[in-house]
């Protein structure tokens, strides 16, 4: 986060003062011999979002990640973007190439003992970037028993999944159970599929092409995961005893 001069609009008027906003930066993954993606990201975990955006992308495999501010060098077998790419904050699933859509069926490993919106609310009050700034999406994994194992924030929605993914994968967490702290869209049901995610729960609506993906990938999703009525597409079996 970075402090910058706002006025803030009163009942007397506006009042200058310095805000805390969420930074904001163009983040370039690259190999030895050429440029992977570039994203606009919060420049932080940046090896987590590195790991996480091949994974989640099925872009190849990360052997090593070498942090240098706001650049990451990776080595592996690795399939770069198009080069005009540059994802921001707010696209997932922009490109001047073709989007691929992923085939896999995931895993039916997960049946969940735990109260969906106490988890909703674990996840909301470790979101430290969030409470400062109010500009963070956060993406959280969970254990069968609902206790936070690992999250991340990001100004970008999907920047949060990649990292989360792949804070999971470089720390041996299981990445079965996501939580989301908005939205649910094609871009993040299909991050889920490719990372072979099983269920995940998010605070705010399922779209149309999640929906369709999901069930194609035998997924479960559940929306308005605080409210006391969620919506959920996909296997109940994951969350409730099929009677």
């Amino acid at each position: 986060m970075v402090k910058r001069p706002i006025h803030r609009l009163s009942s007397n008027g506006p009042i200058p003062e310095l805000d805390e906003l969420a930074e904001e930066s163009i983040i370039t993954i690259r190999t030895e011999d050429e440029t992977v993606v570039r994203l606009l990201a919060s420049p932080f975990d940046l090896g987590d979002l590195a790991q996480g955006h091949i994974t989640c992308e099925g872009r190849g495999e990360v052997e090593k990640i070498i942090v240098d501010g706001t650049d990451v060098k990776i080595t592996g077998n690795v399939q770069p973007r198009p080069s005009e790419d540059l994802l921001t904050a707010a696209c997932g699933a922009c490109t001047t190439g073709d989007i691929e859509v992923p085939r896999n069926i995931v895993s039916n490993t997960v049946k969940l003992n735990s109260n969906i919106s106490k988890m909703m609310n674990d996840m909301k009050e470790n979101q430290p970037w969030f409470k400062v700034t109010g500009g963070m999406h956060a993406a959280a994994l969970f254990d069968e028993n609902g206790d936070l194992l690992i999250l991340r924030e990001d100004v970008g929605r999907h920047n949060a999944v990649d990292k989360v993914i792949g804070g999971a994968i470089r720390n041996g967490i299981s990445s079965r159970i996501m939580g989301l702290s908005g939205r649910i869209g094609w871009e993040l049901v299909a991050k889920a599929v490719r990372a072979d995610v099983e269920l995940v729960i998010a605070v705010g609506a399922i779209s149309s092409a999640a929906e369709h993906l999901a069930r194609s990938a035998g997924l479960t999703l559940v929306g308005f995961a605080a409210s006391e009525t969620p919506s959920v597409v996909g296997p109940l079996s994951r969350i409730i005893d099929k009677p």
